[in-house]
């Protein structure tokens, strides 16, 4: 320590980037600590409302779900829990929703459908399917496609 007093010390320091593995002990030591406060600080308070009503939520959603036809309907939880947190963090963690909404694609939502529990959207999801492969073989014929197979061929090799 270059001073007496530790805790300006460690407030100058620079933790670096936090990891998802360095994230989750440091979230129930934040919980922890908020719960021994007898007055936490409004940042405090802050950052236990979002690990509380969006991150924990979550992070047990994704690891209680096995199959990959589950991530549309995660990707819906997390816009869902997204609107019960402050403005300021909803705009910190939207961003990072549709960065990383890689099962909101539309051909991930057609999937799920044919694993709903609902008869009725299992049916609508399969002739939908169906439907959007009669409407690319229409579009697209046998010529165009070998064309743009070669193509990405000859810009791959470069």
């Amino acid at each position: 320590m270059k001073s007496e007093n530790g805790k300006e010390d460690l407030a100058a320091r620079d933790p670096g980037p936090l990891s998802h593995s360095r994230w989750l002990p440091t979230a129930n030591r934040t919980l922890r600590l908020y719960l021994s406060e007898e007055s936490p600080t409004p940042e405090l308070q802050e950052i236990v409302v979002f690990i509380s009503k969006f991150y924990m939520s979550m992070w047990f959603s994704i690891k209680t779900s096995k199959y990959f036809t589950e991530g549309p309907k995660l990707v819906n939880q997390s816009i869902q829990s997204s609107r019960y947190l402050p403005e300021d963090l909803r705009n910190l963690v939207g961003p990072v929703i549709k960065r990383n909404g890689f099962f909101a694609h539309p051909e991930h939502l057609m999937l799920a459908t044919t694993q709903d529990n609902t008869k009725l959207i299992r049916e609508l999801g399969r002739q939908r399917i169906l439907k959007a492969r009669q409407i690319k073989r229409e579009q697209l014929s046998e010529h165009s496609c070998r064309q743009n197979s070669i193509s990405r061929l000859k810009t791959a090799r470069r």
